[in-house]
């Protein structure tokens, strides 16, 4: 799944499930993977950044478990993107198909799954945005193989037969043709990919205390 993405200068993208747990955990052990610095302690990330991690299907989103309970600890803003069986494979016994959003429901400022390409921007954009306003932690952005293979690949894997025959073939084929088409809509159409504005609560004055004066306690219950 690395390999869909394109990584600005200075980014990467770690194609081992286990390195991105102890880089994320700042476990600082060193594996057999090759290329990878850890950090002695957990990441911590200056205003306006995020940290971003992109990992397989199944064992590779579960292997991050530790790592997102410990960016949401210390209030680290995190992208998980994790890759998920196809759409209409969810759920009938596709390989590696785990229900991911309930795992990291209560580990995650927000849980996402994509179900077209025109919504992967706007998906991405949202989550950011999340991860950083307030109380800043980890999120999870769930795509699907099916948003994220060309659109060949897709129509020959998912598009059935040309020739269907009889009323339930017909009725099939139709539905997997239209699925195909909404699956695709809008995907060239050109996005807005600037960050959205981060919500970052400032105490009022009342609250940090300045200028006030010193709650009185009132001991009339002693008698």
């Amino acid at each position: 799944m690395s390999s869909t993405f394109f990584c600005p200068k200075g980014w990467r993208i770690l194609g081992c499930p286990s390195l991105v747990g102890f880089w994320l955990s700042g476990e600082g052990q060193k594996s057999g993977c090759r290329g990878t610095h850890f950090h002695p302690t957990p990441p911590h990330f200056p205003a306006g950044r995020i940290g971003v991690a992109a990992v397989t299907a199944g064992p590779g989103v579960t292997n991050t478990v530790t790592a997102i309970k410990n960016a949401q600890m210390a209030e680290s803003p995190v992208l998980l993107i994790g890759g998920a069986a196809a759409s209409l494979q969810k759920g009938r016994g596709a390989l590696q198909d785990i229900d991911q959003l309930s795992l990291f429901k209560t580990l995650c400022k927000a849980c996402i799954s994509v179900c077209a390409v025109r919504d992967i921007v706007p998906a991405l954009r949202k989550a950011i945005a999340t991860a950083q306003s307030g109380t800043p932690g980890p999120v999870f952005v769930e795509l699907p193989i099916d948003v994220l293979y060309p659109f060949h690949v897709v129509e020959k894997e998912i598009g059935g037969t040309k020739n269907a025959r009889g009323l339930r073939g017909k009725v099939v084929q139709w539905y997997l043709q239209n699925y195909i088409r909404n699956l695709f809509a809008g995907a060239w159409e050109p996005w807005d990919v600037s960050p959205l504005p981060v919500q970052v609560p400032l105490a009022t004055e009342d609250e940090v205390g300045f200028g006030g004066t010193p709650p009185t306690m009132d001991w009339g219950f002693w008698g």
